[in-house]
């Protein structure tokens, strides 16, 4: 079998763990990156050894490319990914799949009529935790899922100095839209409508104009309901940079899963770290984890023609999902899903 030519876009905090991904796994070969910041595709040049660009367009009417692994920031999905489509490319892009369910549509309707695939980087779908919890939601021991919780937050370092583009984003897209993937994986449903209150003003304070916190209630076609909450405001001496627990009342049990501590503890003198060692993991210079596997199976499903676990229909309904969310935080309302007809 060939290795698939993979280019990647994006060569950011994260476009670095699609290069190593690429790079190492056995059955793809890194053909080319592209970043619009030329110190970043210097920087790459010279540590990958790679035809680096500062043009998509460039890029893709240069290079012998098979499939195209998207990584720029959550506003700036859409331009990236209908260029490799256009260009007839299978692509990979970073969750969420677009800000908008406009621009979500315009990606599935180009995607449908290229005849081009597209896989969204839900990574959460990959932890072992989640893995778990999906299998017993299918136990018919277990019941029929009665209502849930889940909280991911960010401390306030994510809003205010790792993300330049944090005022484009909110909590919600950022990790919300993680939670909403995870528990439509879980429920094997869609959502139906939501009610969401959030707070303004902190970060405003801080100069990034976006939610501080959004709390939603979330209602299936199954019935069950689920609370998520999702801040970027928890404190910058907790732990680790994110946190995250989820709680499932099922009619004959209940699920609990605390993602926040995975069972390592490291000390200094200012403080304690929390890693999530199942996330990403250099083992003897090779990336491992659940924020690696999705990028090894985008080359695995493409070479053996087999469907994405997270596809098109995932990053719009995360989106739809979403976009509900902000309105109704905004009106105090209920918010119904709509879905094009």
């Amino acid at each position: 079998m060939e290795k698939l030519k993979v280019a990647v876009v994006g060569a950011g905090i994260y476009g670095r763990n699609h290069l190593n991904a690429y790079t190492w796994n056995p059955n793809s070969d890194l053909v080319a990156v592209c970043d619009m910041n030329k110190n970043i595709t210097d920087e790459v040049s010279r540590e990958y050894g790679v035809k680096t660009y500062n043009d998509i367009e460039e890029m893709l009417n240069n290079e012998d490319i098979d499939a195209v692994s998207v990584a720029t920031p959550d506003p700036y999905h859409k331009e990236p990914v209908l260029a490799a489509i256009r260009h007839g490319k299978d692509v990979l892009v970073e969750k969420p799949l677009a800000t908008s369910s406009k621009d979500a549509y315009e990606i599935i309707d180009a995607a449908e009529k290229a005849g081009v695939r597209v896989m969204v980087d839900y990574h959460k779908r990959w932890d072992p935790a989640s893995i778990a919890v999906k299998n017993k939601l299918q136990e018919e021991t277990t019941g029929k899922p009665i209502s849930g919780y889940m909280r991911m937050d960010n401390i306030y370092d994510v809003a205010l100095n790792w993300l330049k583009w944090s005022a484009n984003s909110s909590p919600v897209h950022f990790v919300g839209t993680h939670c909403y993937d995870l528990i439509r994986f879980y429920m094997g449903c869609e959502v139906t409508q939501v009610y969401a209150v959030g707070h303004k003003g902190i970060l405003q304070s801080k100069g990034v104009d976006t939610w501080d916190t959004i709390t939603a209630i979330l209602e299936f076609e199954n019935g069950c309901t689920w609370t998520v909450e999702n801040a970027w405001i928890l404190p910058n001496g907790f732990a680790k940079a994110d946190d995250g627990c989820s709680e499932i009342l099922c009619e004959n049990e209940m699920i609990r899963v605390d993602s926040q501590k995975r069972g390592v503890e490291f000390f200094d003198s200012n403080k304690l770290s929390t890693p999530n060692v199942c996330f990403i993991q250099n083992a003897n210079g090779r990336p491992t984890g659940f924020g690696i596997d999705p990028l090894n199976d985008f080359v695995y499903c493409i070479q053996n023609k087999k469907p994405f676990f997270a596809n098109l229909k995932d990053g719009l309904e995360a989106e739809l999902i979403a976009e509900a969310v902000h309105k109704s935080a905004e009106t105090h309302q209920v918010v119904k899903i709509e879905r094009r007809k």
